[in-house]
């Protein structure tokens, strides 16, 4: 019987759902431990929807952020439309005072793109710090086609259905898998869920909400369905680089955490206190 259903992030194509399994699982266990400051627990009645594989049929091989891979060769294949929209939430991450000192440095390794695509690229890692740019563009490229490939969208959508069961309480979307989390609340309002829980959320990017079907859902308090929202953000996670969700939803609970030197690693953000105290919060249930 699983209590809570994970919903995992980007570039996980190359994976499956009992490797992701391997290090949910323990995180999170790790989360609730540090919660409770001493006992142990057990196997958590954890499950994951696992979509990965879709992404195969509609990437290159490589996939997003896969080893030896750089921005500009994430870029390849990009529609002039997509290049314009990735520039704009680039921009966006970036922020002014990045983009002036991408402006004032001489481009290196980013010679093959188009210059106003370095720029970005070389902004948002001065901002975040090495390799956020490559995150990045992987993050832009999966949500975009998880929200604009309707075949592709419906696809992952039945497998978090077929997840969830009337015993599931609590739903955990990391990276993407938030974006695809808060689609299932939107769909299945019917289903009452103890906590939503998002870690490393993009939802906030202008980019995401301008492709979202209703990006306002609840917005004078919590989606339909909802009881508690908590939403874990590390600041320098170029993933999250929106700021609190607070800002669009009025009753969620942002919980700031330092994930160090992996500001997104769904590893980091489930074995966070903060993020066990929420699930112990939903699920008294699991202390020993």
């Amino acid at each position: 019987m699983a209590l809570i259903i994970g919903v995992h992030g980007i570039a996980q194509q190359q994976l499956g759902r009992q490797q992701l399994a391997a290090v949910w699982g323990p995180s999170l266990a790790d989360g609730v431990e540090a919660a409770l400051s001493g006992p142990h627990v057990g196997t958590l009645p954890l499950d994951l929807a696992y979509y990965g594989r879709l992404f195969l049929d509609v990437t290159r091989p490589a996939g997003a952020g896969s080893k030896g891979t750089q921005p500009q060769d994430e870029l390849a294949g990009l529609a002039e439309d997509e290049l314009d929209d990735l520039l704009d939430a680039a921009a966006e991450i970036a922020g002014a005072e990045a983009l002036q000192v991408a402006e004032d440095q001489t481009p290196k390794s980013l010679m093959r793109s188009p210059r106003a695509v370095q720029l970005v690229l070389r902004a948002v890692d001065w901002r975040y710090g090495p390799g956020a740019a490559l995150l990045f563009v992987g993050v832009f490229k999966q949500v975009r086609l998880y929200l604009r490939d309707a075949r592709l969208k419906a696809a992952i959508d039945s497998i978090v259905d077929a997840a969830m069961t009337a015993e599931t309480k609590v739903l955990v979307g990391h990276s993407l898998g938030s974006v695809v989390a808060f689609e299932y609340v939107r769909r299945h309002p019917e289903h009452r869920l103890t906590l939503l829980l998002t870690l490393g959320s993009p939802l906030g990017a202008r980019f995401v909400r301008a492709l979202m079907p209703d990006p306002n859902l609840g917005a004078a308090g919590l989606p339909p369905g909802v009881d508690a929202w908590v939403n874990v953000r590390d600041l320098r996670d170029p993933v999250a680089f929106a700021g609190d969700l607070a800002q669009r939803w009025q009753q969620i609970q942002d919980l700031p955490v330092d994930n160090g030197n992996d500001a997104h690693a769904a590893s980091r953000y489930l074995g966070k206190r903060q993020t066990g105290a929420a699930v112990l919060a939903a699920l008294p249930e699991l202390a020993p």
